[in-house]
C-alpha cells in the first residue's frame, strides 16, 4: 500500500535518476483535480517561461500521477529541493522560477 509519503518517495527516486544528467525538475500533477483547477495552465506557463529564459534544456517539467493533495490543487514539487507548492496559479510561475532558478543557471 502506497502512502502519500511512499508515493512521493517513488517520484523522487525517478527524479534522482534524471539528476545524474544535471537536470533540475519540476513535478506537476496531471490528474483531474489539478488539471481542472488550473494545472494545465500552470504547465503551459512553465513551458513558456522556461523556453523564454533559455532553460528548457536545463529544467525538465515532468507530469506525474496524483500527489495525494487533491484538495489543494493544483500541486507541484520543485526538485532537487523537494519543495511542495499547492494552489499554484499560472500568475505565480514567474516568481517561482525566479526563486528557484533565477541565478542558478546564469
Amino acid at each position: 500500500m502506497n502512502t502519500p509519503t511512499n508515493y512521493l518517495g517513488l517520484l523522487y527516486g525517478q527524479v534522482k535518476l534524471k539528476k545524474k544528467n544535471n537536470l533540475a525538475c519540476i513535478l506537476i500533477c496531471q490528474k483531474s483535480d489539478c488539471w481542472k483547477n488550473g494545472g494545465k495552465e500552470v504547465y503551459q506557463r512553465l513551458e513558456e517561461e522556461l523556453r523564454d529564459r533559455g532553460l528548457s534544456n536545463r529544467v525538465q517539467i515532468q507530469k506525474t500521477g496524483c500527489q495525494k493533495r487533491c484538495k489543494q490543487a493544483p500541486n507541484l514539487v520543485i526538485m532537487p529541493n523537494k519543495d511542495h507548492h499547492s494552489y499554484v496559479k499560472s500568475s505565480q510561475v514567474e516568481s517561482l522560477l525566479n526563486r528557484y532558478f533565477g541565478d542558478r543557471f546564469n
